[in-house]
């Protein structure tokens, strides 16, 4: 092994170790890639079909039940969960309650004023 591949090994390992060292932002990967996944697309009116499908295998519909399966556990600040509210709608169930067991078109923000209140 030349230096110039030892160097290149040893850059690699640092970013491994840093990568799996680092502070995450959720307490799972899963969650975290979601929730990443769905801020990032966000500002453009949320992610296709296609991009989602392509990056999870799995419908829209799946994705956003599972993103609000993982919200509640996340350490979101209160704008970003608003914010992903807007684009990304919970389901609703057939008793017109969405997934947080709350009624109403705004109930994530609604249930996030009250706990902050």
């Amino acid at each position: 092994m030349n230096s110039r591949e030892y160097r290149q090994l040893r850059s690699k390992r640092r970013a491994a170790w840093i990568e799996a060292n680092r502070k995450r932002n959720h307490p799972d990967t899963e969650a975290e890639l979601l929730i990443e996944f769905a801020s990032k697309w966000a500002p453009f009116g949320g992610a296709t079909e296609v991009e989602i499908l392509v990056h999870f295998g799995m419908t829209m519909l799946r994705f956003i039940e599972r993103l609000w399966q993982v919200i509640p556990e996340s350490t979101c600040a209160q704008d970003e969960i608003c914010f992903l509210a807007s684009v990304y709608p919970q389901p609703r169930r057939a008793d017109g309650r969405t997934s947080l067991g709350v009624t109403g078109s705004s109930s994530v923000a609604r249930q996030l004023d009250r706990q902050t209140h």
